[in-house]
């Protein structure tokens, strides 16, 4: 029983000295543990090197070792699950949600729109919810989204990886930023912006989503390019023309951020 004594406090939640610096948070649930809950257990476990999983029903006596991954989709409440080396865990309390915990790597993995968003997408369960599972809203209360959801360039805080996109986007569409340089610096910063939890949504998240498909279709390796990829120059001027004629042509200009 040494395991959820580590990650549980006698009340039953996820105790505070085992969650200090992990990320955490709420999933939707029903009765059961469901299968895309399991999912997400079961790509952080592989990103992690976990080949099996412990669980003990709450409340009972022994810890049972499962024989391999996937979780059980079947699981029900009251429930924890854990890895072996503590990297990460999941409570189930009962119906309605789940918690989701662990180190960054297991948490990238298993939560690939990152855990804004996935806190975001868990309070918009919750109020949906309410009638059924009115303590959904405190739980949603709890792990709110850190980052506000930005629509629009002019919202955009400095000094944040957004910002530096649209830095890079203005300073691609001037024709003062090489495209393989402004491709290889999107990429990245697209990464620290996910890291961070940075959420955009509204003409912001079009433009970007806009800025990700153009980039899919361009190699930066003029080696490697198919026929039907996209070159420099016509990435730069479908770039240009969506960034100064889309409804998300900035108000104000957004300070560049330095990596």
């Amino acid at each position: 029983m040494r395991d959820p004594a580590t990650l549980l406090t006698p009340d039953g939640n996820l105790a505070p000295a085992w969650l200090s610096g992990k990320p955490v948070t709420p999933l939707a649930a029903g009765d059961r543990l469901g299968a895309i809950v399991s999912d997400r257990v079961t790509a952080g476990c592989r990103s992690t090197g976990a080949t099996h999983l412990r669980y003990i029903p709450l409340g009972v006596d022994p810890v049972v070792t499962t024989h391999g991954i996937p979780t059980d989709a079947a699981t029900r409440p009251p429930t924890l699950l854990w890895t072996p080396d503590h990297q990460a865990a999941l409570l189930f309390p009962s119906p309605g949600h789940a918690l989701l915990a662990g180190t960054s790597p297991f948490m990238t993995a298993a939560v690939p729109e990152g855990i804004d968003e996935a806190r975001a997408r868990f309070t918009r369960y919750a109020r949906k919810q309410a009638a059924r599972h009115p303590e959904l809203l405190a739980v949603a209360a709890t792990y709110a989204p850190t980052h506000h959801a930005w629509a629009h360039p002019a919202e955009v805080p400095p000094n944040t990886a957004t910002a530096h996109h649209l830095h890079l986007l203005r300073e691609f569409t001037d024709g003062t930023l090489p495209a393989p340089t402004f491709a290889h610096t999107w990429w990245r910063t697209r990464r620290t912006a996910q890291s961070n939890g940075e959420r955009v949504r509204g003409p912001l998240g079009e433009l970007l989503d806009h800025v990700f498909l153009l980039l899919e279709d361009y190699e930066v390796t003029p080696e490697l390019a198919e026929p039907t990829d996209l070159t420099a120059t016509e990435l730069r001027s479908a770039l240009t023309e969506a960034y100064q004629n889309g409804r998300w042509a900035p108000r104000v200009s957004a300070a560049p951020h330095t990596d």
